[in-house]
């Protein structure tokens, strides 16, 4: 992303009132918590699987999973500090 989208997107944001900005702001924060908590639901079932079974095919897709999950959570977590 330039720096000219992220200071438009600052200033879209500040634009909007307090109240429009707090919904949004909690509004965020409500995707990444249940994104981590996703996040630790994954790890244990890969965790899980992995003792269970060997051949590794259902691990394998949990862990892909695991690695979207991460991946927006970052993005979330990157754009709540943006703002």
């Amino acid at each position: 992303m330039g720096l000219n989208n992220l200071v438009d997107k600052l200033d879209d944001f500040f634009d909007l009132s307090k109240k429009k900005q707090r919904k949004k702001k909690d509004k965020l924060l409500k995707i990444i918590d249940k994104l981590e908590d996703k996040k630790s639901d994954l790890k244990k079932e890969i965790k899980k699987e992995s003792k269970k079974s060997k051949t590794g095919t259902i691990s394998g897709k949990l862990c892909s999973e695991y690695k979207v999950v991460v991946k927006m959570l970052n993005k979330a977590k990157k754009h709540s500090l943006a703002e």
